[in-house]
């Protein structure tokens, strides 16, 4: 049998101070890919141009818009065309020399995971919580978390690493950040050609399309062998101001768009209470902390008949069942 053949994509959208870490730990890697992609987003050739000279294996996408993070990793996995695995990565990421052959490794010995993903230790940004050789051992994230409310965490984000999180083991999604994709996946759940919902533009799409996948049979893994730095310096527990605010347009919006496209009747039944709580402290937070918010509450009505019609080719595709599902909503 054949070795996997594995694409390794980036996108990216701006940060070309940190793209040149993020390839040298591709190019370090223990399991080589068999192509690297770089997506940029809104390409700068006075940026870009230097990036290509010195990476000249690197096959990369100049866009001359911004396809978003959906759209530049639906453009990737279409690059990608007759590979079994696709990696995407952010940037700011920079992989362990063993992170992309523990993922394959991991994907590779259960047939049903469609997504796996490793251990995300916070990057240079975060300076607590350094051990004596000075490497991070602040946790980013362990795969995601999801409650009854339906509010979604990354698991372990901003722990010490004391090995809590050292079991490999299912989780309801993994992060975006550096996630291997099985393609068959992938082709298994698209809508109308689309792996990523478009919609969303950015954030929260790496969890409605777990979500999906675990809807249609589909797991996701979490391999605590493969580790990778992430470097988001905004992202503060004790500071929301951090977060830029197209960020939290996105997230507030999508959050609802994926709730409409992937919820099972049965499971918001149950959850009904903990699902309004949240929405009514989320609204009075919009209220009266952050008006500006309610331009993604307003912008809601322009995307419901697209989130309708998804919902109605997912439910009918749903293979999951109500028990199956609920396990995750803690």
């Amino acid at each position: 049998m054949s070795d996997p053949r594995v694409a390794v994509g980036i996108i990216n959208y701006g940060d070309y101070r940190h793209l040149p870490g993020c390839l040298d730990s591709v190019k370090r890697q223990s399991l080589s890919a068999d192509r690297i992609i770089l997506l940029d987003n809104h390409s700068r050739a006075d940026e870009i141009g230097p990036i290509g000279s010195a990476y000249p294996e690197v096959q990369i996408l100049a866009m001359q818009d911004n396809l978003g993070y959906s759209g530049g990793a639906n453009r990737i996995v279409r690059e990608a065309d007759g590979f079994d695995h696709v990696m995407l990565l952010n940037p700011d990421v920079v992989m362990g020399p063993r992170y992309l052959e523990e993922l394959v490794r991991a994907m590779e010995s259960a047939p049903g995971a469609g997504t796996v993903g490793g251990k995300l230790l916070l990057g240079d940004s975060q300076l607590a919580g350094r051990s004596d050789d000075g490497i991070s051992r602040l946790l980013d994230s362990t795969g995601h978390l999801m409650f009854r409310s339906r509010r979604i965490i990354d698991r372990g984000h901003g722990e010490l690493d004391v090995g809590q999180h050292d079991k490999p083991e299912e989780v309801f999604s993994i992060c975006g950040a550096a996630v291997l994709y099985r393609r068959s996946m992938l082709d298994d759940i698209q809508i109308d050609g689309e792996y990523f919902d478009e919609d969303f533009f950015a954030y929260k799409e790496d969890v409605d399309t777990c979500w999906r996948a675990q809807l249609l049979g589909w797991s996701s893994l979490y391999n605590p062998g493969a580790i990778a730095y992430h470097l988001r310096g905004w992202k503060r527990r004790d500071d929301r101001r951090r977060v830029p605010w197209l960020r939290k347009y996105h997230s507030f919006k999508n959050h609802s768009l994926m709730m409409i496209k992937n919820e099972l009747p049965a499971l918001l039944r149950r959850d009904c209470l903990a699902i309004l709580w949240l929405g009514i402290r989320a609204m009075v937070y919009v209220a009266l902390i952050e008006p500006a918010l309610l331009k993604a509450v307003l912008d809601l009505k322009k995307y419901l008949p697209s989130a309708r019609y998804k919902r109605g080719i997912i439910m009918k595709r749903c293979r999951a069942s109500t028990e199956q599902m609920g396990r995750w909503f803690v």
